[in-house]
């Protein structure tokens, strides 16, 4: 009876509350080339206490496949507000990631706390990349743990001991060419010009003690001499081409150390352990066999580091074969085993009674979880923004970044100045905004506004004249181009020009490397295409709502008439205040045959 009285209090307090619903439901049918159902998203709102309301958002994709799930919550108590939003990746069955906001007055101001959570890189969007910046949970090995790792992408940091250019250039990391445990950066003769561009003419000459930062998948160089006792040796190294893989200073990312089993040496160094039982790493030169080896009959053997020529290779004596795979001078792959080594006419071998394990990856692991956390704090108090990060990658929490934003501030004479800049732990200065707006051109009634965002990469000027109702902007994409410790010049990757007019907007973007306007820019170039053109008109409808129409062309190589690439539409018509209907559709001429898709479907709100 207790529980049946607690129940009808419960109902009754809900029912007080005044539980209301609404939402919306959205549906794309692609008709062309195929007929399936593209994208259907319902959002449920249910409001079941004054102030707070719950939302499910559920989105289906392509065939008719249930793929996403998310509950978004909001309420108050008094002035702390409070809301948050979870993603659930149905089709799959797992968490994505949430994220929470807690927020006060503070005098004029307010004081935000927020926290984020990603259950891996794949949940990170692009949205978040805009908002927190890059994924930051990448690994970082130092140069003397790199070949441990051999086949893993990661950074790898270290300072830079010497160099050998000949064309190409190496760079030596924690050695120089004598040190068997060096670590190396190749850049091959064909790449030297975009490193050149990127960092100055002979930039390695000035690099000697400075530490470097290396992303690439590790892979492994072998020689067969000049190792230990005349035989021979490996090394791990980066073999790079995108200047964008190499950095001065530290590396964005969390230092990790290797998990290993046991005592783990390099194959070379075989021979000075023997009668010891260890995990020795390296990769495979031959496998031979069935046979009789060192006494064993219907044996295998493989050899680790070198053939026959190699004085101070590994020998395992294995009862079957293992099947790895051989390989030549440079490679991604090496094997592990463990066993007691024994020394036979000068050769390391580790005999069938004698081998413990056997692994066809590297001896030791370790690395990152892949789950990533943010806590942010946020002071606005006009007309300043300040925000901090500090992050967790399941190793420890640090300083990510800060920002200081100044906004609207008025000046003299009408003028109105906005400014930012961003500080990471990685990069020190990362990101500087400026604008300037509402400035008088002299004559005519033309103002205009100008803005500027320096980033190590990038550097980007806006430049927008407003008159008599037509307002622009001109927009250059370039970067500064520096040489050693001087301006060498301006590289321009393209420039845009956005017109507004009453209800019209025609942008224009012309690419000279379209890749970096990509970059820069919401736009996408499909290969071949390097100017963009987009007119969008957005008006009344006739049943209430907006009537909007889209219409986007590229231009680029392997175009029609007047390089005429591809072109993309989308019509919106509003049918009454609670439901629009559209209709969009892409032609990509370069292709047969040209059409991509064409879609209809509807919102409606209830």
């Amino acid at each position: 009876m207790k529980r049946i009285l607690v129940v009808l209090v419960l109902g009754l307090n809900v029912l007080g509350f005044g539980i209301s619903f609404y939402g919306n439901w959205d549906m794309t049918l692609e008709l062309l080339p195929t007929l399936r159902i593209y994208e259907s998203n319902l959002t449920l709102n249910c409001v079941f206490a004054p102030g707070w309301r719950i939302e499910s958002e559920s989105k289906i994709y392509s065939g008719g496949v249930f793929k996403y799930q998310n509950f978004y919550i909001s309420g108050s108590f008094g002035d702390f507000s409070v809301w948050g939003k979870i993603y659930f990746h149905a089709q799959e069955v797992r968490y994505q990631k949430m994220w929470v906001n807690a927020e006060i007055p503070v005098g004029e101001g307010s004081f935000r706390a927020s926290f984020n959570h990603w259950a891996s890189a794949a949940d990170y969007t692009s949205t978040d990349r805009e908002m927190f910046g890059d994924w930051p949970c990448v690994e970082v090995v130092s140069w003397q743990d790199a070949w441990k790792f051999i086949g893993r992408e990661m950074y790898v940091v270290g300072p830079v001991v010497a160099y050998d250019y000949t064309g190409a250039l190496t760079l030596y990391i924690g050695g120089d060419s004598s040190n068997w445990d060096r670590f190396e950066i190749y850049i091959p003769s064909g790449s030297i010009s975009a490193f050149e561009s990127k960092f100055g003419p002979l930039f390695w000459t000035g690099w000697i003690g400075k530490t470097v930062c290396v992303k690439d998948t590790i892979e492994g160089y072998r020689w067969t001499s000049g190792g230990p006792g005349g035989g021979g040796y490996s090394i791990a190294r980066a073999y790079i081409t995108d200047p964008s893989d190499l950095n001065l200073g530290g590396c964005p990312g969390v230092m990790i150390s290797p998990t290993c089993p046991g005592t783990t040496i390099k194959w070379f160094y075989a021979k000075s352990y023997a009668g010891n039982t260890l995990y020795v790493q390296g990769p495979v030169a031959s496998i031979t066999g069935p046979g009789t080896y060192y006494g064993y009959p219907n044996t295998y053997r493989v050899r680790i580091g070198g053939g026959g020529t190699v004085g101070n290779r590994v020998e395992v004596i294995m009862s079957y074969n293992p099947m790895w795979p051989t390989v030549g001078t440079s490679y991604t792959r090496e094997v592990c085993v463990y066993g007691r080594i024994s020394l036979i006419g000068g050769i390391a071998v580790i005999l069938p009674p004698d081998l413990i394990s056997a692994s066809e990856s590297p001896c030791c692991g370790g690395g990152l979880p892949g789950m990533f956390l943010n806590w942010r704090y946020t002071l606005i108090w006009s007309p300043f923004k300040f925000t901090l990060d500090f992050s967790d990658c399941c190793e420890g929490t640090w300083f990510r970044q800060a920002k200081i934003e100044l906004s609207d501030v008025s000046l003299c004479c009408g003028l109105f100045f906005d400014a930012s800049l961003t500080f990471t732990k990685a990069a020190g200065l990362e990101k500087l905004t400026f604008s300037l707006g509402d400035f008088d051109l002299l004559c005519c009634g033309i103002t205009a506004s100008v803005s500027a965002e320096f980033t190590p990469t990038s550097k980007t000027v806006k430049f927008e004249p407003k008159w008599r109702g037509i307002s622009g902007c001109f927009t250059v994409y370039g970067d500064v181009k520096w040489g050693a410790n001087a301006l060498q010049g301006i590289e321009v990757y393209g420039f845009g020009i956005t017109c507004y007019t009453g209800n019209m907007k025609l942008r224009l973007v012309t690419a000279f490397d379209p890749d970096k306007v990509e970059d820069m820019t919401d736009i996408t170039f499909y290969s071949g295409e390097w100017e963009y053109m987009g007119l969008t008109y957005t008006g009344q409808g006739c049943c209430g709502g907006d009537l909007t129409l889209s219409l986007e062309f590229w231009f680029g190589d392997d175009g029609l008439l007047f390089g005429f690439q591809r072109f993309r539409f989308d019509f919106q018509v509003p049918l009454a205040s609670t439901i629009t209907v559209f209709s969009k559709a892409q032609w990509d001429f370069s292709d047969a045959p040209p059409l991509d898709w064409f879609d209809v479907g509807w919102k409606i709100s209830f």
